[in-house]
């Protein structure tokens, strides 16, 4: 068989080759330089160095795009690729700006990347793709930079303060005792002012402290565990266990087009709804049809808002599989549901016929969330007597069975009942059929899965340029593979 010729690689060109050949012409990555061309991009900032002038920002965004889209996210990986990968190369028309200048450029344009992921929605609208009939909301946990060493509580980290001034103190009078004893035996021809071995890293270790205690809110829990390096992350837990991260917020509807990102300090999912829904009528100028998400946003605040901004909404107390199904500690006990509540008397019957009326309101307060509760029972004894007392509670106490009811109890009726119909399982069905495929698209091609830049800011940044860049390379490979036609086109 014959083989072909290797030995070519000092092989001159008669005529220099083109790099606009460099690339396919229906590669994803020449429709991304296409879409970027047809935005706005004067709000990006570039920085000069050694008095050279400023590289293009629209260079800048596209490279930094594509590297994010692809999962190639670190800067010094960036500048590698701007060497020796073609795409990379062709997107940057050649030119090689440094880690640093790459880096600077990510993290100093938080707003124009904001206000650049507004532009691809409309783009998208313009296209035909953005559809807010129903969307998806879910959160995902983002690693953070800071590593599992660097946490300590609160209670320790000023432990260690302590010490650490006294370590400091105690230095110094070390210092002042063997400066006196060598005057006195040597007289005073010291100069005096050296530093005793260690005092400098004593004094910078109470530095350190002192800023890591001054950047933490003023309600800031004792036993909160707190990191040296990363102060805003917090200890979450994951599917593979507890790390330091943050919450990542996505919307999604059925084009899988992201219409809102946002990060988050709190660990739970509770009070991220409104600002979800809020960020969606921002970016889009328009409010979903239907919104589904999972338990983790169940609360009877977050119903009544759906139901007074009009919005069909799809949110479950429980996982998808146990909807409709009833989940009490004690089955053999009677359920709540089958207490009868009078709205106009303010009371239950119970199946007995025995009339529960309010005796105290307690309230019930987490670190994210909170509410007040009516407490409802019979009068004093009345359960003792009752035939169904054994299958109405397990407590033998002259108070007897008590019902508990908040303020955003027919909200909560109205969910369950919903959400037990057939068309409002299918409806919520489709919820892992959207966000959840994002977001897994997300972490393993776009390689979010942990962050680079520190602090709640910096991770807003970069779940940013990362969503932006989904975003971009969705449409990308659309409009290259003929499915939709780029506005610029028509």
């Amino acid at each position: 068989m014959p083989i072909r010729p290797y030995d070519n690689k000092n092989q001159l060109f008669l005529l220099p080759p083109s790099v606009n050949e460099w690339v396919r012409v229906d590669h994803p990555a020449r429709v991304l330089s296409d879409i970027v061309d047809q935005l706005d991009v004067s709000g990006f900032r570039t920085v000069s160095t050694e008095g050279r002038p400023c590289y293009d920002p629209r260079m800048m965004v596209k490279v930094l795009l594509w590297g994010y889209a692809t999962g190639v996210r670190a800067s010094r990986k960036i500048e590698e690729r701007l060497h020796s990968d073609v795409v990379f190369m062709w997107l940057a028309g050649l030119q090689k700006p440094d880690f640093r200048t790459i880096c600077l450029f990510r993290k100093d344009n938080q707003p124009a990347i904001e206000g650049l992921f507004a532009q691809v929605l409309v783009v998208a609208k313009q296209m035909g793709l953005l559809k807010l009939g129903l969307v998806a909301l879910d959160g995902t946990k983002l690693r953070a930079s800071a590593g599992i060493g660097s946490f300590k509580k609160l209670s320790e980290w000023r432990k260690e303060l302590t010490k650490a001034q006294e370590e400091v103190r105690r230095m110094l009078a070390d210092a002042e005792a063997q400066d006196a004893a060598d005057d006195a035996r040597y007289g005073s021809d010291r100069r005096g002012d050296e530093l005793p071995e260690g005092l400098a890293d004593a004094k910078e270790r109470v530095r350190k402290i002192e800023r890591l205690l001054g950047q933490l809110d003023a309600d800031t829990e004792e036993t909160q565990r707190v990191s040296m390096t990363d102060p805003q992350s917090r200890y979450m837990h994951t599917q593979t266990g507890s790390q330091p991260a943050y919450n990542g917020q996505v919307v999604v509807p059925r084009d899988q087009i992201i219409v809102h990102a946002d990060v988050t300090t709190e660990p739970i999912d509770t009070n991220q709804l409104a600002p979800a829904l809020a960020g969606v009528e921002r970016n889009t100028g328009a409010k979903p049809d239907k919104v589904v998400a999972d338990a983790g946003y169940k609360s009877g605040p977050n119903l009544r808002l759906l139901e007074e901004a009009k919005v069909d909404g799809y949110l479950p107390e429980t996982e998808e599989r146990n909807i409709g199904k009833l989940k009490r500690a004690y089955p053999d006990l009677y359920g709540k549901e089958v207490f009868v509540y009078d709205k106009e008397r303010d009371c239950y019957t119970c199946p007995a016929g025995q009339t529960l009326s309010p005796k105290t309101r307690h309230k019930h307060k987490t670190k994210y969330s909170g509410g007040v509760a009516t407490v409802y029972r019979a009068p004093g004894g009345v359960c003792l007597a009752c035939q169904h007392l054994s299958r109405c509670t397990k407590t033998r106490a002259k108070t007897g069975r008590a019902i508990s009811r908040d303020d955003y109890e027919e909200e909560r009726l109205r969910m369950r009942q919903k959400l037990g119909t057939d068309e409002g399982k299918a409806i919520y069905g489709e919820r892992k059929c959207i966000v959840e495929p994002t977001i897994g698209q997300l972490k393993m091609v776009g390689g979010i899965a942990r962050l680079l830049l520190r602090g709640l800011m910096g991770a807003k940044i970069e779940w940013k340029w990362a969503t932006t860049a989904h975003n971009l390379l969705k449409l990308s490979r659309l409009i290259a593979g003929g499915t939709v036609k780029p506005v610029w086109a028509t």
